[in-house]
């Protein structure tokens, strides 16, 4: 008889298709553990479709993807969402499996992804970040504040200089003075582990403001 008793979550409270244990969950046949996270990255993909001119449901997908440790490749696990459309209490319930095994994760994993950007210090940087897209974007936060892409002078998280805002994924700073200089920094990539570490560092905390930003 197949033992049941390390399941750890229930699996109507999970996305379809996961299965999660006390030290590893499953997807599609596949057994990822938790031990062996050094990064993950969630975000949002979203669909719009229209048919004769009459828009259709909006399918709104949360990615996930799982970089393991000693290895280069990416496990990408796409949870679907459709915000709009028949069945809503269904679909809310499917939105909250989702948003609850995303977070779920982040707390099984985050001692490991904290430890693997704590190697990235030196003397004057706190950490490198990775920014996701098609160019990789290497950022180095200084113990100052100071922010560097790819060794070039990015923003600082010094609030007398920016104001600094958070929205889904993303930090933004726009500058007090001038009316050039506003950036924004993906944080799709262990955002919880990179809000952590700034916000104790420097002592900070981000208003979150809702933005329009499909």
């Amino acid at each position: 008889m197949k033992k049941t008793k390390d399941v750890l979550l229930p699996p109507k409270t999970l996305p379809d298709g996961v299965t999660a244990h006390s030290r590893w969950f499953e997807y599609k046949n596949e057994r990822i553990i938790y031990d062996k996270i050094r990064s993950i990255r969630i975000y949002a993909e979203v669909q719009k479709m229209t048919m004769n001119f009459v828009p259709m449901p909006t399918n709104v997908s949360t990615i996930l993807e799982i970089y393991l440790t000693n290895s280069s490749d990416k496990i990408k696990m796409k949870l679907h969402f459709q915000r709009f459309g028949f069945k809503r209490k269904k679909k809310e319930e499917q939105f909250e499996n989702i948003i609850l095994f995303c977070r779920f994760l982040e707390y099984k994993t985050f001692k490991n992804r904290f430890n693997h950007y704590l190697k990235t210090a030196n003397s004057d940087v706190l950490f490198q970040y990775l920014e996701q897209g098609i160019f990789k974007k290497r950022f180095d936060i200084f113990k100052d504040g100071t922010i560097r892409k790819n060794g070039k002078d990015f923003a600082s998280f010094d609030e007398e200089k920016y104001e600094i805002t958070r929205s889904y994924k993303k930090i933004h700073f726009d500058k007090k003075k001038g009316f050039f200089g506003n950036k924004v920094l993906d944080t799709s990539r262990d955002e919880d582990v990179f809000l952590f570490v700034v916000q104790n560092a420097f002592k900070l905390s981000f208003p979150f403001v809702e933005r329009n930003e499909y």
